[in-house]
């Protein structure tokens, strides 16, 4: 088996370096063949990939999810895909959490050399692709602002600290909403439209519908509320309850509108601004060893 294994080494705490060559002597059991490549920048992974002419049977991302997200990118726009496989070392790892990858890197890997694959889906977003969630709205920029030494200090709390720091920021998204046979407009706080189990390490509670590969996604708009106080507590219990200002779908395909231009957030990363996006998921796109 020939391996590619893309190491971001910027991503997450680094503590997950130290298992790195934990997983390259399991592939050396099991006699892969592994290529090395260290990413040096945004972008390097997807760029390094659409280029790569080799024949591989594995690709392995070791990174966060933005990582995994730069990889699926070029995956999705290769006729002959190889399989995918991934070591988190993000501070959430949300889209690793559907496949159960947790930190321990050769655990990972011994797993990965038994050949059990999981198909997942992939949202396609005006173009670009998507693992696990498309977000607009207030907090959306939180993941791509927050400082990488504060991420690597403080983990998770690191996002809280920075999300608290631009309550004062928030301001109402007047978003118009296609979905199925429901045409609805709304004064949004944010938008999530996300598929599998978690989204910003909160983890949503409706097992039937909070699958990576049922091919449909969860959508959530929450209402815009006048006090920013209260914004965090609906942040916190966005996906474990209903409340009167979430408004939920579940479609394969949506389509939004604005009448300003917003930022979103793929993958936790800082996508380009649109005021119109068409949101499609691709089913079970891409082969995930786990």
């Amino acid at each position: 088996m020939k391996v590619l294994a893309i190491i971001n080494p910027k991503s997450g705490l680094k503590s997950s370096k130290a298992h790195l060559l934990e997983a390259l002597e399991v592939f050396s059991k099991y006699k892969y063949e592994v290529e090395l490549y260290v990413t040096q920048a945004k972008n390097d992974a997807y760029e390094y990939l659409k280029n790569y002419r080799k024949k591989v049977d594995i690709v392995c991302g070791f990174g966060g999810d933005g990582t995994i997200n730069e990889i699926t990118n070029a995956l999705m726009n290769k006729k002959n895909k190889p399989l995918l496989a991934y070591f988190p070392s993000g501070t959430m790892n949300d889209f690793g959490s559907n496949f159960n990858l947790g930190n321990d890197w050769g655990a990972i890997a011994e797993r990965i050399c038994q050949g059990n694959y999981r198909e997942f889906d992939v949202g396609e977003f005006n173009g670009k692709y998507f693992n696990y969630v498309a977000a607009f709205g207030a907090f959306c920029d939180v993941p791509f602002s927050t400082n990488r030494k504060s991420k690597e200090t403080f983990g998770n709390l690191a996002y809280i600290f920075e999300g608290i720091s631009k309550l004062q920021e928030i301001k109402p998204i007047n978003v118009h909403v296609k979905c199925g046979n429901k045409d609805e407009t709304y004064d949004a706080l944010f938008g999530l439209i996300f598929s599998g189990n978690r989204v910003a390490g909160i983890e949503y509670l409706d097992k039937k519908k909070g699958r990576i590969d049922d091919g449909k996604f969860n959508v959530l708009i929450v209402e815009y509320v006048k006090d920013p106080i209260l914004g965090m507590p609906l942040i916190i219990e966005t996906l474990a309850n209903q409340h009167k200002y979430f408004h939920w779908y579940f479609n394969s395909e949506i389509e939004l509108s604005f009448n300003d231009k917003v930022i979103w957030t793929l993958d936790g990363e800082e996508a380009k601004i649109k005021d119109q996006v068409t949101i499609k998921n691709i089913h079970k796109a891409l082969k995930m060893l786990s």
